[in-house]
C-alpha cells in the first residue's frame, strides 16, 4: 500500500489526542518528524480526508470530542526492536539471507557450495578462470546479491539496506520493495557478469539502486518524499567515485564490483522515475 501525506504540522503541535482519536475512528496512520515538521501519513485519500476533518474539529474545540473517553495507546512498536525488524518482512528476509551469504565463504573453505550461488558456474582452465552463462539457472541472476566477502562488506551493506530498503517498504509496501530488489539485483548482476568473469557478490548494486530510486522519487513527488537525510546521496556518490578510481585497492580492501554499483544506480533512477509517473496517474 502506498502512503500519502494527510497533514504537515509544526513540531510544537501536540498530536497525542489526535492520534488516539484516529485509531478509535479506525484510521490507520503514522506520524513522523521530517524536515522540521510533524507529518501524518495515511493509506488512502479517504483516510486523509477523515484525518483533516478530525483535526479541524479538534482545533475548533468540538464539544463532542471533548467528551470522548479513551485508553492510552500501547507503547509504539518501535520501542521493541524485534517488532520493528519484522515490520519490514521483505527487508528483514534480505538481511538474514545476506548474513548467511556472508557466513558461507567462511564456512565453505573447499568451495563446494559457493559456486552454486555465484552468477557463473566457475572453473579453472589452463590456469585461468572460466565460467558458463547461467542458462536455465535463473536463481543465479539474484543469488550473488546475498554473497558477501568480509566483515566491512556485510556491515556496510546491511546498514544501508535497512535504512533505504526499510524506507521504501514502510512507505510503499512489500510488493514495491520486492520488485525493486529483483529487477535491480538481476540487472546489476548481469551487467557485472558481462564486464568480467569473476566471483563477485554483495548487495551494493541493489543499495545504489534504492538510493537512485529514492532520490528521483523525492524530486518528482515533493509532497510524498522519503526522509532521506541531507548529504547521504552525496556521500554515497563520492564513495562510488572513489571505488571507481581504485581507492579501495590502495587501501588493500580489494577490487570492487563497480559495474554492478553504477548499473544498479542507473536502474534505480529509471525505476524511480517510472514509479513516480505511474503512481501519479493512478492517484
Amino acid at each position: 500500500m502506498t502512503e500519502i501525506v494527510s497533514l504537515r504540522l509544526p513540531l510544537s503541535t501536540d498530536l497525542e489526542k489526535f492520534s488516539l482519536l484516529l485509531w478509535q475512528s479506525s484510521v490507520p496512520h503514522r506520524i513522523a518528524e521530517e524536515r522540521g515538521m510533524q507529518v501524518v501519513w495515511v493509506g488512502s485519500e479517504h483516510h486523509a480526508a477523515q484525518a483533516k476533518a478530525l483535526f479541524e474539529r479538534i482545533q475548533a474545540g468540538d464539544p463532542e470530542l471533548a467528551s470522548v473517553t479513551f485508553e492510552r495507546a500501547p507503547s509504539p512498536v518501535r520501542d521493541q526492536w524485534y517488532r520493528r525488524f519484522f515490520s519490514v518482512p521483505v527487508v528483514a528476509t534480505m538481511l538474514v539471507l545476506s548474513l548467511l551469504g556472508a557466513l558461507l565463504p567462511v564456512l565453505d573453505r573447499n568451495y563446494q557450495y559457493l559456486p552454486y550461488l555465484s552468477f557463473y558456474q566457475l572453473y579453472i582452465v589452463d590456469g585461468g578462470l572460466r565460467g558458463d552463462w547461467p542458462v536455465g539457472q535463473l536463481w543465479r541472476l539474484i543469488t550473488p546479491a546475498f554473497l558477501h566477502f568480509g566483515l566491512m562488506h556485510i556491515v556496510f551493506n546491511s546498514l544501508w539496506l535497512w535504512e533505504l530498503g526499510g524506507m521504501i517498504e514502510r512507505r510503499q509496501g512489500r510488493i514495491r520493495i520486492l520488485g525493486l530488489f529483483v529487477l535491480v539485483a538481476a540487472g546489476s548482476n548481469i551487467a557485472q557478469a558481462i564486464s568480467s568473469v569473476s566471483l563477485f557478490g554483495g548487495m551494493s548494486g541493489v543499495i545504489y539502486g534504492l538510493l537512485g530510486y529514492i532520490v528521483i522519487w523525492n524530486r518528482c513527488r515533493p509532497a510524498q518524499t522519503f526522509p532521506l537525510a541531507n548529504g547521504v546521496a552525496v556521500v554515497m556518490i563520492v564513495w562510488l567515485l572513489l571505488c571507481i578510481a581504485g581507492f579501495t585497492e590502495l587501501l588493500g580492501v580489494g577490487a570492487v564490483a563497480n559495474t554492478a554499483h553504477v548499473s544498479g544506480l542507473l536502474l534505480g533512477i529509471v525505476l524511480g522515475l517510472a514509479a513516480a509517473l505511474l503512481d501519479r496517474k493512478v492517484v
